[in-house]
Order: structure tokens, then C-alpha cells, then sequence
């Protein structure tokens, strides 16, 4: 069964904005919810991911949040669309969106899973978030670096020659602290992640890891954008509402310290 989220208020210097009121499937219970027809018929549906990425997003009491739902909402409202988010494993998330069985998926990028894309037609917004990417390993690391720690679904775009190569290998866990816990039990050399979500991610546990950025490998830098099949329009729409609402977007992005 989903459950009802709480209406979403943003206040900025410029409008006051309320999200629509969202259903969302509780943890675990995914799978099902799109086979029983769960959504309401005119209910747009948007894939996202289980993955703690916070502060870009995470889910938090059940309910997806973070900079990317505020935007999201916020796009929503202006456009007296409803939606439900949809939490999924990056697998899943990716197979069900190429299937056409959402509406739309955040994040999404040209480069990710392009052997699931073939010969369907995508459209991106324009980028939500630009974002880093790098390979990190704790501070007191001494020795080589050939086994590297990622997300399992993720692609790793700042790397990818290296491991063609030979030179780097990937070990692919679950989720941020498990393998935030391999690189402190020097179970893998180091992480290729999203450098801001590490770095919290690393400070706020309960025994802290200092990590930073291997310098031989040059950071890797791009964008999340909002992608869909079924609805080009509102992906055209979605743009328009970036495009002339930027103090919006910029009170969303300093409310999470994000440039």
C-alpha cells in the first residue's frame, strides 16, 4: 500500500509554492504496486532511485526527498501535474523505465546503460544539477590503486578506459556504507562516487573516514537530467519552467548548499 505524503511547501524571497499531494509506494512493496494498478489513471508516475545520494536525493521515512524532489514538486505545482515517486533499485529502475512502465526517470543521463536504450527514442531535459565524479580513497592510503568500490546499476563514465585497460577493476555492492565499510577493511582500494554525496556521506557515520580525491585520475564532470519516453511535451514543459523560474531553482539549490 503507498502512503500519503505530506503537502510540500517552498518558501522563497520570490513565490510561495505547495507541492501536489503524492502517494508514494512504501519500501518493498514496489514490484507490485505498477502490476495492481496501484496509480491512479491520471497520475504520472517518476522512477527514482533508493540510492542515498543525499543531498541531491535519498529516502527519508519512507518518502523520496532531497534537492531533486524539491525541484520536481516545485515543476509539478506550477504545472497542475499530479505525480507519485517511485522508488527503485538502479537495475530495476532502469529495466521498468525502458519498458515504458514509468512516466519519467530522475537522474538520467545519455551515457548511462546505453545497451538498455537501444533503439528507443529518450528525451532529456535540460541538466537539473551539474555534478563531480571522481575516484577517492581514504586519506592514509598507501600502495596502489586497482580495485575500485560503485554502486551496483551505476555506470562509471570517469573511468571506463582505465578499466578497459586493465588498470582498474570494479567490485559492485549494494549500497554507500557497505562500501564505505569494504574501504575501511581495505577490502577494495578505493570509491569511484558522486564526491559531494561521498564526502557526507563519509564524515556523518558513526566512525568518520576521511577521503580524498586520487589525483592521478581526473575528476569527471556532468549532469542529471530529467529523461522520459512516453512524454516529450511535458520534458519541453519541464524546460520552460526551468528556464523562466531561476530564482526558484536557485533558493532550492542554496537551501541544500548545492552551486
Amino acid at each position: 500500500m503507498g502512503t500519503v505524503s505530506r503537502l510540500f511547501w517552498l518558501i522563497t524571497a520570490f513565490m510561495l509554492l505547495s507541492a501536489p499531494a503524492s502517494a508514494e509506494p512504501a519500501s518493498g512493496n514496489q514490484s507490485a504496486a505498477l502490476t495492481n494498478g496501484q496509480f491512479a489513471p491520471d497520475t504520472l508516475v517518476i522512477g527514482v532511485e533508493t540510492t542515498d545520494y543525499a543531498p541531491y536525493y535519498h529516502i527519508q521515512n519512507d518518502r523520496y526527498s532531497g534537492l531533486a524532489r524539491d525541484i520536481l514538486d516545485s515543476f509539478l505545482t506550477d504545472a497542475h501535474l499530479m505525480a507519485d515517486y517511485y522508488p527503485l533499485p538502479v537495475p530495476r529502475l532502469f529495466m521498468l523505465f525502458t519498458q515504458q512502465q514509468l512516466d519519467f526517470k530522475f537522474p538520467d543521463n545519455p551515457q548511462w546503460s546505453e545497451n538498455l536504450k537501444a533503439g528507443l527514442t529518450i528525451h532529456y531535459s535540460q541538466p537539473v544539477v551539474q555534478v563531480t565524479e571522481a575516484v577517492m580513497i581514504l586519506k592514509d592510503h598507501q600502495g596502489p590503486v586497482r580495485n575500485i568500490g560503485t554502486i551496483l546499476g551505476f555506470t562509471t563514465p570517469g573511468i571506463n578506459a582505465e578499466i578497459k585497460r586493465g588498470e582498474l577493476s570494479l567490485t559492485q555492492v549494494n549500497g554507500m556504507e557497505q562500501m564505505l565499510k569494504m574501504l575501511e577493511n581495505q577490502r577494495i582500494d578505493g570509491i569511484y562516487f558522486n564526491t559531494r554525496v561521498a564526502q557526507e556521506a563519509a564524515t556523518e557515520r558513526a566512525e568518520p573516514l576521511t577521503l580524498i580525491t586520487l589525483n592521478s585520475i581526473a575528476p569527471y564532470r556532468y549532469a542529471y537530467y530529467l529523461s522520459s519516453i512516453k512524454h516529450p511535451q511535458l520534458i519541453e514543459r519541464f524546460d520552460r519552467f526551468m528556464q523562466e523560474n531561476p530564482e526558484v531553482i536557485r533558493a532550492i539549490r542554496q537551501s541544500y548548499s548545492v552551486p
